[in-house]
């Protein structure tokens, strides 16, 4: 009896055509899919590095507005100056910079009692700088392409006279 099962499975080889298209099919599914989801993946963390460096370029912009501002309102070896003299946009020229707009805000808080120095009152003044970066010259109006996008970063800071 087992000797002539043996036989029969021998003897009739067309019984198992088809089966290795099939499994080669299955392979060859979860193979694409497994490729488009690495891809998937892989271009997300581009963009996200993308819009990380645009980010840090958006950072370093404001920060330099900042210490722009802090110097024309606190020149070396000179008296503290007013808030009108503070440039309000300033558009970088460097390679690094390019393409980002600052914008820099400046409020000043004059004669406020404080103990700690002599004449009794001191001047704050509070600085904001904005920055929009972008990765390309795209601007309003203008038939950009439909993924252009911006980075903003505001950075802020308080500052007084020396008593």
């Amino acid at each position: 009896m087992y000797l002539n099962n043996y036989q029969q499975i021998t003897r009739s080889p067309t019984k198992q055509q088809g089966n290795l298209i099939v499994v080669c099919l299955v392979i060859i599914v979860a193979l694409l899919a497994l490729g488009l989801a690495l891809v998937k993946v892989l271009s997300g963390a581009a963009q996200q590095n993308t819009i990380e460096y645009y980010g840090a370029r958006a950072y370093m912009a404001a920060q330099s507005g900042l210490e722009s501002g802090l110097t024309e309102l606190f020149p070396l070896n000179s008296a503290a100056q007013n808030c009108a003299l503070v440039t309000t946009s300033r558009t970088f020229k460097t390679n690094y910079l390019s393409f980002c707009d600052v914008s820099i805000s400046c409020t000043e808080y004059l004669d406020l009692p404080d103990s700690s120095a002599r004449s009794g009152t001191v001047n704050i003044y509070y600085l904001q700088s904005s920055a929009t970066c972008a990765p390309i010259d795209c601007p309003l109006g203008d038939a950009c392409r439909k993924d252009y996008w911006q980075t903003q970063r505001t950075l802020s800071v308080e500052a007084k006279t020396l008593p």
